[in-house]
């Protein structure tokens, strides 16, 4: 199956959400539409579609870095409900960087730039030993 049927980003997984990143200078954006199978109470997106918005893009700090790694910690603030039909920009960026550890920086506004929710995540970089162990080797290849 692989990245192809990831939950937050894969192409062919037909439950997914299918988000897709670019680069936004040393981070990442991502527009996405929020849909009725999305909602936890009525009108209203489900508060864990917000946090894998929110996580996808953290994660994908660091592998447009050429890094593999896996969420340590995820801090999230909601801020206002995201409704069914909105239109969403979904950023991350960098604000620490060491060999084993980035700190990420994301958020999720509506399209007039209003703060939906915002994170802050630890995110782990794994050694080349560790992604072996965890068959996750050559990953930054195949994404």
């Amino acid at each position: 199956m692989g990245f192809d049927y990831c939950f937050a980003c894969g192409k062919d997984n037909p439950h997914g959400l299918h988000m897709h990143f670019e680069r936004d200078g040393d981070g990442v954006v991502c527009h996405f539409q929020t849909q009725e199978h999305h909602i936890g109470w009525p009108n209203v997106q489900h508060g864990g579609i917000t946090c894998t918005l929110l996580d996808e893009a953290s994660a994908y700090v660091p592998f447009f870095m050429g890094l593999v790694t896996v969420t340590a910690e995820l801090n999230i603030s909601f801020k206002k409900p995201v409704h069914v039909g909105e239109r969403l920009r979904v950023w991350a960026r960098p604000t620490k960087v060491s060999s084993r550890l980035l700190v990420v920086e994301a958020a999720v506004e509506g399209e007039d730039g209003e703060l939906k929710a915002s994170s802050t995540a630890k995110m782990m970089v794994l050694s080349a030993e560790k992604q072996k162990q965890l068959g996750m080797e050559g990953l930054e290849a195949k994404r």
